[in-house]
């Protein structure tokens, strides 16, 4: 290994055991290069390359004109980071169904219980979409939007970056779902479009039990599917 890059890894293990021991905090400016240079007994080159590092990762963001600074856009670098994560592994839909079946049904809970009326609008609008909208590819759409309203009324971050992180896969996975239901039963997907209104409407009722009931229903239609 390169001695700069010894250097840099010096920086970069300085500032991340200050964030860990709470000593630096979001927002907290970090102190100037040449100061860190200093105290860690390396060249301003090794700061500075140290210091790009955290940026890729989005631990550190660069402000003109003022200096470097710990990121306040924890959802977004968290949401980033897992998103190249899954898109690098092979993920299978029974593990999407999985996921989506363990987080879907923890932010019903929280979505039930912090239900505001900004949400509730929201997830009618995207309910009446699904059901009455004229093409299939809108009625996906508004699906998907439904579902993901419901995870971000959680309001828990952790919860909602890592469903954003799939957000592609899990898009795809829904027009799947959808178009391979509709082929096999006209009826079945005129139920597992009401299961949708259920799931609204344990929200919008605030009965997270009549929730907790279709949430599985609605896992019961693609499970069905897609191990037939």
């Amino acid at each position: 290994m390169k001695e700069n890059e010894k250097a840099s890894e010096k920086v970069i293990e300085y500032i991340e055991t200050r964030i860990l021991a709470g000593i630096f905090k979001a927002d907290d400016r970090l102190p100037a290069e040449r100061e860190l240079a200093r105290i860690l007994n390396v060249s301003r080159t090794a700061v500075r390359e140290g210091i790009r590092l955290l940026e890729v990762i989005g631990i550190v963001e660069s402000r003109q004109g003022s200096g470097n600074y710990i990121t306040t856009h924890f959802d977004q670098t968290l949401e980033q980071v897992l998103t190249m994560m899954y898109a690098l592994d092979d993920l299978r839909y029974e593990e999407i169904r999985e996921f989506r079946y363990v987080v879907e049904r923890q932010a019903l809970v929280l979505a039930v219980r912090n239900a505001d009326d900004s949400g509730k609008k929201e997830l009618k609008k995207y309910l009446d979409g699904m059901l009455y909208a004229e093409s299939e590819e809108e009625r996906a759409e508004n699906d998907r939007m439904l579902h993901l309203t419901l995870v971000q009324m959680s309001g828990n971050r952790l919860v909602i970056a890592n469903y954003l992180a799939l957000n592609r896969v899990i898009n795809r996975f829904i027009r799947d779902v959808r178009r391979r239901i509709q082929e096999e039963s006209q009826e079945d997907y005129e139920k597992f479009q009401d299961v949708h209104r259920k799931l609204v409407e344990s929200v919008l009722e605030g009965n997270c039990e009549m929730g907790r009931n279709a949430l599985e229903e609605h896992f019961v239609f693609i499970t069905k599917d897609f191990d037939t």
